[in-house]
């Protein structure tokens, strides 16, 4: 679903009763808070890959070369595997820490009719032109297209997975709000009585009448 906006400003944008106060959706605790476990999983996993691959298991290696009754046959293939995986896991680990404070960094923050949204420079309403939500429903992401400039349109994410979500469902809804076409009650048509025309059907008879003699 996709809302489009209209070139004049709807005057609902501001904040339910009049209120100025900022809305704000700061990174959400369960998107980073599970990527920070992930991420140390990786790096210890990684870690104890690394010891095996080049301490303890060429150690139990050559211990069972020189008496088969000690340390384990570890394969030159299983020792170099070890390796690979303590070579690769933590940079892993380190890489999606990286990711996960850069995409969740800042805030998403709207006071009066402006939106903030880090990446972007403050966004008017004014300057909104659509905003796609095919993805609110199943996702939670909501993709709104502003003009930065005569011609240069621009798309920006609100995501409340990625950042708290009531407060970020509340900036959805009133950009959705402010491009919401304004629905003017329709006027009631007049009614035009025609006084010389209800005496001409008084005075006309009936199907069944008959004229004047």
């Amino acid at each position: 679903m996709t809302t489009t906006t209209h070139d004049t400003p709807v005057p609902n944008s501001q904040p339910a009763g009049g209120s100025d106060a900022p809305v704000v959706a700061r990174a959400g605790r369960y998107y980073r808070n599970t990527r920070y476990i992930v991420s140390l999983a990786l790096v210890l996993v990684g870690a104890w890959f690394a010891y095996d691959g080049w301490v303890t298991w060429p150690r139990e290696a050559r211990m069972n070369k020189e008496n088969p009754k000690t340390g384990t046959p570890h394969s030159d293939l299983d020792i170099w595997f070890q390796k690979a995986l303590g070579s690769t896991l933590p940079p892993l680990g380190i890489g999606l820490l990286c990711w996960t404070l850069y995409r969740s960094r800042g805030a998403y923050r709207m006071q009066g009719d402006v939106v903030s949204v880090p990446g972007h420079p403050d966004v008017r309403l004014d300057a909104v032109r659509q905003m796609d939500m095919s993805k609110w429903d199943r996702k939670g992401i909501a993709r709104v297209e502003y003009e930065r400039g005569p011609g240069d349109l621009q798309w920006l994410v609100l995501d409340d997975f990625v950042y708290d979500r009531p407060p970020t469902d509340t900036i959805v809804k009133r950009i959705e709000a402010h491009l919401a076409p304004e629905i003017a009650p329709a006027a009631a048509s007049p009614v035009i009585e025609n006084e010389d025309a209800e005496n001409e059907d008084a005075a006309s008879p009936g199907p069944f009448e008959d004229g004047p003699a």
